[in-house]
């Protein structure tokens, strides 16, 4: 049997029980972790309680595998749908008319969806900074010497960006700025000049902050609004686009992210965008040509949004323009409108970071999976490093308070992240220099080859609450709190007085909401990200047109989600929930090529 057949349904049934596992892990977690223990140990559950891991694993796997393979049955069942008939009379013929009504324009879309989302939108507008967009604004803002003389510790609303962060010295500039790459420059430059624009001609940054948060929504009413079209034009059946709307409508986390004053929410919105052009592109007969310059400069500009809104933003663009220029896919088109904008994005912060004009983004930045195995592993096991190890950590760490920082669900406190008032002394950032790093990972390796099992307890604490969807995970919620208090320059960034208690109750009730567990789904990311998980398995085990290129950015995010800071940060996966009504009308498209009856059909 050539590789060609077995390796889709292999790969697909391994998702599912990657899943199956990551949920047992969760549930042994809840339920056999032992009373007083401060953290759960896969190893130690296992280890105490054997058959009842192994049940709650083969309980685990036969749910997934049922429900994998009744989306297998569905997604096969997509690839040339029958016709379906057309109801004439009564609500039903109506609720199709309105679904054709609907998807006829892409305006009609956004109006739709302002519509459904209009009771979160008059709740909970506009968004409110949450630390990293108002430390993107104060690096605009605020010079270095603004901070000379600050107090060591305070109430944080005046503490320089490169400490919040923090970033390691020899990585600032030589001069005044604090313009950095630590969140994206690009991003930061936007934000900081709407602020400034805002200070100059009202002394205030509360237009700043209303025009960015509506701005926001507007842009995500727009991209779905676009993509819906788009991918309609694709979808035969009125079904797959009616249950489309239906996932969007009961999604309030899309609306209630929109308005935040953020990053991921810009980049997902762009995301589901994105993958509607490329579903145009490839689901098209003929030359490329015949799309239309509108095809070319819409992409190109959709890109230039992803990469420029999330650091990993241009990874992504560059892996799926490699993985279609292999597949052989309408090669110059996307070269054009998907990598060239990568290319852009990150050549321009290159070459600004290599002259000095921006504060590079921090080498520890990137070892969250490192920092989370090294700490378990010297809390669980005190003598594990050598003397020669522990000198050479201990020019990056202050060890005794890297331990006591451990914090299973993030690993910013382990490298000193936030704001003074509860910053730990974890992370050397103001005497570390680049050549202690160089023994790092090997250290890491050597102390997790000695303690295996420590290493396994950290890497499940660290990514699989991702794909539990019983966990309640952190940071769910758009990012900001009623508590947070931030002064830039003199004006007041939070909290935001307008509409506060209408978006205080509101938040208070999707809390009480997440309590509950029959209640939780409903605005829950983790079964969205399962749900997405599986369809697109399901996809690749019925070996679906074009499955792997849906799948590839959704994999990259979920193994970004891994080794991101937070344990089970919504944020991180925020593309899930966005992007599962565009999944589920990227298979609802007949996998025969479809043709373009003109060069742009998504009427305006």
């Amino acid at each position: 049997m050539r590789a060609s057949r077995w390796v889709p349904p292999v790969v697909s049934w391994l998702v599912v029980v990657l899943v199956a596992v990551a949920t047992t892990a969760g549930l042994s977690a809840r339920y056999l972790t032992p009373e007083g223990a401060p953290y759960p140990l896969l190893s130690r559950e296992v280890g105490d309680h054997p058959l009842l891991v192994l049940a709650m694993l083969w309980l685990s796997l036969a749910a997934y595998a049922a429900v994998f393979v009744a989306l297998r049955t569905l997604v096969d069942a997509w690839r040339t749908p029958a016709p379906s008939p057309r109801p004439t009379v009564g609500r039903a013929a109506r609720l199709v008319a309105l679904v054709d009504w609907t998807f006829a324009r892409w305006w009609r879309v956004s109006l739709v969806l302002a519509v459904l989302w209009l009771p979160w939108f008059v709740s909970s507008f506009p968004g409110q900074p949450s630390p990293d967009p108002s430390n993107m604004i104060t690096e605009f803002l605020s010079r270095r010497s603004d901070f000379a003389g600050a107090p060591l510790l305070g109430d944080g609303s005046h503490t320089a960006p490169y400490v919040d962060y923090p970033t390691s010295s020899y990585l600032l500039t030589d001069g005044d700025s604090l313009w950095s790459n630590h969140h994206p420059f690009f991003l930061m430059l936007g934000y900081g000049s709407v602020s400034a624009v805002s200070v100059a001609l009202f002394d205030s940054l509360v237009p700043a902050l209303v025009v960015l948060s509506a701005a926001s929504a507007a842009f995500t009413l727009l991209a779905f609004g676009r993509a819906l079209a788009i991918l309609g034009t694709l979808v035969p059946g009125w079904r797959p686009r009616a249950l489309a709307l239906l996932v969007l409508a009961l999604s309030p986390l899309i609306a209630l992210w929109s308005m935040a004053e953020h990053k991921n929410q810009l980049f997902c919105a762009a995301f589901v965008w994105w993958l509607a052009l490329l579903a145009r592109l490839v689901h098209s007969v003929g030359p490329v040509g015949l799309l239309g310059r509108r095809w070319y400069v819409e992409t190109f500009a959709v890109s230039l949004v992803m990469a420029a809104t999330v650091q990993f933003g241009w990874i992504l663009l560059v892996a799926q323009t490699l993985a279609m220029v292999l597949m052989k896919r309408e090669r110059v088109a996307v070269l054009v409108a998907v990598g060239v904008p990568a290319v852009l994005v990150y050549g321009s912060i290159s070459a600004a970071t290599a002259a000095g004009v921006l504060i590079p983004s921090d080498p520890v930045e990137t070892k969250g999976v490192q920092l989370q195995v090294l700490a378990l592993e010297l809390t669980e096991h005190p003598d594990a490093l050598t003397a020669t190890q522990r000198e050479d950590l201990s020019r990056i760490f202050d060890l005794d308070a890297f331990v006591a920082s451990f914090d299973p669900s993030s690993t910013d406190p382990l490298k000193s992240t936030g704001p003074l008032a509860r910053k730990t002394a974890s992370f050397r950032y103001q005497t570390v220099r680049p050549e202690d790093w160089d023994t790092f990972d090997a250290i890491v390796l050597d102390v997790a080859s000695r303690y295996p099992a420590t290493a396994v307890d950290a890497l499940f604490l660290k990514s699989s609450r991702y794909l539990d969807p019983f966990d309640e995970g952190t940071d769910w919620y758009p990012p900001w709190s009623p508590s947070y208090d931030r002064t830039i320059d003199g004006h007041r960034v939070a909290p935001l007085d307008l509409n506060l208690a209408a978006r205080g109750w509101t938040r208070d009730r999707a809390f009480d909401c997440y309590a509950v567990s029959v209640c939780r789904p409903v605005i829950s990311h983790g079964l969205r990200t399962i749900v997405v998980v599986l369809l697109l398995a399901a996809a690749i085990g019925v070996r679906r047109r074009f499955a792997w290129l849906w799948a590839l950015p959704f994999a990259l995010q979920l193994a970004i989600a891994g080794v991101s800071p937070l344990s089970a940060g919504g944020r991180y996966v925020l593309a899930f929930t966005y992007g599962l009504a565009v999944v589920l009308l990227l298979l609802a498209v007949e996998d025969r090529p479809a043709s373009v009856p003109d060069r742009d059909p998504v009427k305006t």
